[in-house]
C-alpha cells in the first residue's frame, strides 16, 4: 500500500505539470459519470426500490377483455368479483378496486376552502391483500364493507400533511365529504399511492347503491390479487378463465361467454411504459460513458507513447512489467476519482433538472435524490471506468523493448503500429456507439415531432377547462344538477371576452379515463355489432362544440330542446360516420343503438350531427366519438369548458367567482387550459426526447474530439514523413487528402458498424415511437450523414495544419 501510495503521489505531480491533459480527461469522465449517476438515481427510486407492498412479485391486477368484440378492457361487477374470490384456488386473496379514481371523488368541506379530492372505493381486504399497513389507525374491517355500515374512510399521507397539518389526532375525527360526515379510521404512509391519484379510500359496499351490489351488468371494478406461494401466473390465468366461463354459462344475460382474463403484475400496472423509457435512458448514459472512456483511453495511449523513454529507464533500473503497469493504472485511478467527484457534483444539478422536467405521471419522482445507494453506484462506476480506460493503456505501455526505446535517442518514435491500431480501434468503437445513440435519439425526435403535429381536433390555445362535482342537499336529483350547469354556462357566456361555454362528461386529453360504449347501427345484427370498434362516449351541453372549437361538419349541434321528453339523439365524429354507415350515405337521420347493441328494447338514437374527430384519451389515440345531450342521460357532466378571445388563464378568477355565486360550497378543481392538457399529454415523450438528444449530442461531441485527437497525434507522429513528402514535391492538397482520407476511413467504418448495431437494437424503442418505424430510413441516413460531416471537420483541422509543415523544420524534427 505504501508503494501504491507513492505511485498516486507521483501521478498527481505528473498531472500537475500537465494540467490541461488532466482537466480534459477528468471533465470527459465527469460528464459520463454524472449522467449515469443522475439517471440511476431516478431508476433506483422509481423502478428498483420496492413498492410499499409486501412480496410485490406475487401481486397481480386483473380485468377482462372481450374476444368477440373490440373491447380490450371489460370491467367486473360486484357479483362477478365475489364469484372469483369464492372460487379461486391459486390466489391467496382477492380485493376489488375501481378501474379509475375518476367519478368516485368527494368535496372536502371541513371549514376551510372546499377541496375536491379523488377517492378509491375498495373492498374491505384491499390493504391486507397488498400487504400495506396504515401509518396511523387501521384499515377497513368486514363490518365496514356492508350496506348501511357506519361511514369510514382512510386518508392518504399527502392529504394528511397538506390539509390536516399532519395532526396525529386525525384518527377518530369526523370529516365532511359531500356534505356527509365520515370518520377517519386510518392514515396511509406517504409512499402509498395506489390507485394513483387517490387521496382517500372508502369501503365499496358501504358507499355503493344497493342495486349495484346485485346487478351483474353494473361493471366498474378491477381486482388485485396475491398469488399463493408457488402458484404461477399461467396457472392463475387458466383457472380464472375457467371461472369466467363457468360464471358466464350460469348467467347468460351478461353475454360474457367471449370474455377472457387479463392479468398483469402490479409493478407493470403501476409503472407502465415508464419502465422501458427509464431503462433505455440508463442504457443510453452507459453508452455515453463508454464513449468518454474510449476518449480518455486514447489520450492515455498517446501519453504513454510519449513516455516510452521514461518507461524504458524504469525497466532498465529494475522495474518489472507489473510494476510499470501498476504506476500507469494508479494514474488512471486518479483521473477516474477526479471524474467521479466531478460527476457526483454534476449529478446533483442534473437530478434537479430531471425532477423539474419529468412528466407528472412517473411515480415517486419527488423522492429522487443522491442517496447512499446512488453514491455506492457512482463509486462502482468510477472504479469500473478506471479499469475500462486505464487497463489497456497500462498493459500496452508496460511492454518495453529496452534496445528500441533507449536507441531512439532524440529521434522520436511512432509508438509502434500496434499502438496506432489500438487507437484507431477505439475511435471506430466510439463512433459506432455514438451512431447508435444518434439513431435512437433521431427516431424518438421524429416521433415527438409527429406527435406535436397531430391535429387534436379542438382548440389548443384559448380554452379554459375545470372540474366540478356537485353535492349537497341542493341537488336532490338530476334535474337540479342540470339546472346548475345550465345557469353556470349562461353566466359564463355573458362575461366579456368569453366566446362560448359548455360542459362535458370527460374533457379532451384527460388521460386514460373514459367511457367506452358499444353500438350497433340500425339494421346490424348482434353478431355484426360485436365487430364494431368501440367508440368513446361523451355527454355534453349545448354550445360545447363551440366552446372547444370542434367544428360541426354536418347537421346540427344539441339544443336545450333535446331534453327528456324529446326523441333520443346523438352526434358522432367524422371517423365514426365513415365507418358506421355505407360510403356515400348521409349519416344525419340514421339511427344507432348504444350501450347494449344486442337488446332490441334499447332505445335508438337518431344522428342529428357530425363533428370533427377529437382526441379524448391521448394525443396518439384516434378513437371514434359519440355524443349525447346532457338532458337525455342520467350521468351528469363533470367538466366545464370556456372558450375565450384572449389568454384563457386570466379568466380563472372569473370562473371561481361565477361558481361561488351559484353555490359557494362547490370546489373548482383541475383548472387548466387545453394547451396545458396537450403539453402534459406529450410530457413523457418530450422528456425522453430531450434526454436522448442531449446524451447523443454529447456523445457526438466526444466522438469528434476523439477523431480530432487521433488525427492530430498522427500528424505529429508523421511530421518528418510529411516534411519529406513536401520536400520531394508533394502538393499541400495531396497531404490534406491523405490525412482526411485516414480520418474518414476510421469514421466510416465506425458509422457502418453503428448503423448495423442500431438496426439490431432500435426495435426495443418501438413502444416509445409514434407513427415512425424503428427502421426509419430517413433517420438512419441523416444520422450517417451528420456523423460523416462531424468526422470530416474533425479530420480536416489537423489535416490543414499538416499542409503548413515547413520541410526544413520537419527534417530537423527531434
Amino acid at each position: 500500500m505504501e508503494s501504491f501510495w507513492r505511485d498516486l503521489l507521483y501521478g498527481a505531480r505528473a498531472f500537475r505539470k500537465n494540467p490541461g491533459f488532466a482537466l480534459v480527461a477528468a471533465l470527459t469522465l465527469g460528464l459520463g459519470i454524472g449522467a449515469n449517476t443522475a439517471i440511476f438515481s431516478v431508476v433506483e427510486v422509481v423502478l428498483i426500490r420496492p413498492l410499499p407492498f409486501a412480496e410485490q412479485d406475487r401481486l397481480m391486477v386483473l380485468w377482462k377483455r372481450d374476444l368477440t368484440a373490440n373491447q380490450e378492457l371489460v370491467e367486473l361487477s360486484i357479483p362477478e368479483f365475489n364469484d372469483w374470490r369464492a372460487q379461486t384456488q391459486t390466489f391467496e386473496s382477492l380485493a376489488a378496486m375501481p378501474t379509475s379514481v375518476y367519478g368516485y371523488g368527494y368535496v372536502l368541506g371541513d371549514g376551510g376552502e372546499p377541496l375536491q379530492i379523488e377517492s378509491a372505493r375498495v373492498s374491505a381486504d384491499f390493504f391486507d391483500v397488498l400487504g400495506a399497513r396504515p401509518a396511523l389507525g387501521r384499515g377497513f374491517t368486514p363490518e365496514d364493507d356492508r350496506p348501511g355500515a357506519a361511514r369510514v374512510v382512510v386518508i392518504s399521507g399527502r392529504l394528511w400533511r397538506e390539509r390536516f397539518n399532519a395532526d396525529p389526532s386525525i384518527v377518530g375525527r369526523a370529516v365532511t365529504l359531500n356534505g356527509t360526515g365520515f370518520e377517519v379510521v386510518g392514515v396511509m404512509p406517504s409512499e402509498f399511492e395506489f390507485p394513483r391519484g387517490a387521496d382517500i379510500w372508502s369501503s365499496l359496499s358501504g358507499n355503493i347503491g344497493g342495486g349495484a351490489l346485485q346487478n351483474r351488468n353494473a361493471v366498474f371494478l378491477q381486482a388485485v390479487g396475491r398469488l399463493k406461494p408457488g402458484a404461477t401466473r399461467e396457472q392463475a390465468e387458466a383457472e380464472l378463465n375457467t371461472i369466467v366461463g363457468r360464471v358466464a354459462a350460469a348467467h347468460p344475460e351478461t353475454e360474457a361467454a367471449g370474455h377472457r382474463v387479463v392479468m398483469t403484475p402490479l409493478v407493470e400496472y403501476v409503472f407502465g411504459s415508464a419502465r422501458l423509457a427509464l431503462w433505455m435512458l440508463l442504457a443510453a448514459t452507459g453508452l455515453l460513458l463508454a464513449v468518454a472512456c474510449a476518449n480518455v483511453a486514447n489520450l492515455l495511449l498517446a501519453r504513454a507513447t510519449a513516455r516510452r523513454r521514461e518507461m524504458a529507464v524504469r525497466a532498465a533500473l529494475g522495474a518489472g512489467r507489473l510494476r510499470i503497469a501498476r504506476q500507469l493504472f494508479a494514474e488512471s485511478l486518479l483521473l477516474a476519482s477526479a471524474g467521479g467527484a466531478l460527476g457526483v457534483a454534476l449529478a446533483y444539478w442534473l437530478i434537479d433538472l430531471l425532477v423539474a422536467f419529468a412528466p407528472a405521471d412517473i411515480p415517486r419522482m419527488e423522492g429522487v435524490g443522491v442517496s447512499g445507494v446512488v453514491l455506492a453506484f457512482s463509486l462502482g462506476v468510477t472504479l469500473l471506468t478506471a479499469f475500462a480506460f486505464g487497463l489497456v493503456p497500462a498493459v500496452t505501455a508496460s511492454k518495453v523493448n529496452l534496445a528500441d526505446a533507449l536507441g531512439e535517442g532524440g529521434k522520436g518514435s511512432s509508438g509502434g503500429r500496434k499502438g496506432n491500431r489500438l487507437r484507431a480501434a477505439l475511435v471506430v468503437a466510439e463512433v459506432a456507439v455514438t451512431c447508435v445513440l444518434l439513431v435512437g435519439a433521431g427516431l424518438v425526435l421524429r416521433s415527438f415531432v409527429k406527435l406535436q403535429q397531430v391535429d387534436a381536433g379542438f382548440d389548443t390555445e384559448k380554452v379554459l377547462t375545470f372540474q366540478l362535482r356537485l353535492h349537497g342537499s341542493r341537488y336532490p336529483d338530476r334535474k337540479a344538477v342540470r339546472e346548475f350547469y345550465r345557469q353556470l354556462v349562461e353566466r359564463l357566456e355573458a362575461q366579456p371576452g368569453v366566446l362560448a361555454a359548455g360542459a362535458v362528461l370527460i374533457r379532451p386529453l384527460e388521460g386514460s379515463i373514459g367511457w367506452d360504449v358499444p353500438y350497433a347501427a340500425e339494421g346490424q345484427t348482434p353478431e355484426e355489432a360485436k365487430r364494431n370498434r368501440v367508440p368513446n362516449f361523451e355527454v355534453v351541453t349545448p354550445h360545447y362544440f363551440r366552446s372547444v372549437g370542434l367544428p360541426v361538419k354536418a347537421g346540427r349541434e344539441f339544443t336545450e330542446a333535446d331534453d327528456e321528453e324529446a326523441p333520443k339523439v346523438a352526434v358522432i365524429s367524422e371517423a365514426m360516420a365513415r365507418a358506421a354507415f355505407p360510403e356515400g350515405t348521409n349519416p344525419v337521420g340514421r339511427r344507432l343503438r348504444l350501450f347494449d347493441p344486442s337488446d332490441s328494447d334499447t332505445a335508438l338514437h337518431t344522428v342529428v350531427g357530425v363533428v370533427g374527430d377529437a382526441r379524448y384519451r391521448d394525443v396518439r389515440d384516434a378513437r371514434w366519438d359519440v355524443y349525447v345531450p346532457y338532458r337525455q342521460f342520467d350521468f351528469p357532466v363533470r367538466y366545464v369548458t370556456v372558450r375565450t378571445a384572449s389568454d384563457p388563464a386570466v379568466f380563472a378568477d372569473v370562473v371561481r367567482r361565477e361558481v361561488a355565486a351559484l353555490d359557494p360550497a362547490q370546489a373548482v378543481a383541475a383548472l387548466k387550459t387545453t394547451s396545458q392538457l396537450f403539453s402534459e399529454n406529450v410530457a413523457r415523450p418530450r422528456f425522453n426526447t430531450l434526454l436522448l438528444a442531449l446524451l447523443s449530442l454529447l456523445a457526438a461531441l466526444l466522438a469528434a474530439v476523439g477523431i480530432y485527437g487521433v488525427m492530430s497525434y498522427a500528424v505529429r507522429q508523421r511530421t518528418r514523413e510529411i516534411g519529406i513528402r513536401l520536400a520531394l514535391g508533394a502538393q499541400p492538397r495531396d497531404v490534406l487528402r491523405m490525412v482526411v482520407r485516414q480520418g474518414m476511413a476510421l469514421a466510416l467504418l465506425g458509422i457502418l458498424s453503428g448503423l448495423l448495431a442500431a438496426a439490431a437494437s432500435t426495435r426495443l424503442l418501438s413502444g416509445l415511437l409514434y407513427d415512425v418505424s424503428a427502421f426509419d430510413p430517413l433517420t438512419f441516413c441523416s444520422t450517417a450523414l451528420m456523423l460523416a460531416c462531424v468526422a470530416l471537420v474533425a479530420s480536416y483541422l489537423p489535416a490543414r495544419r499538416a499542409t503548413k509543415v515547413d520541410p526544413t523544420d520537419a527534417l530537423r524534427y527531434e
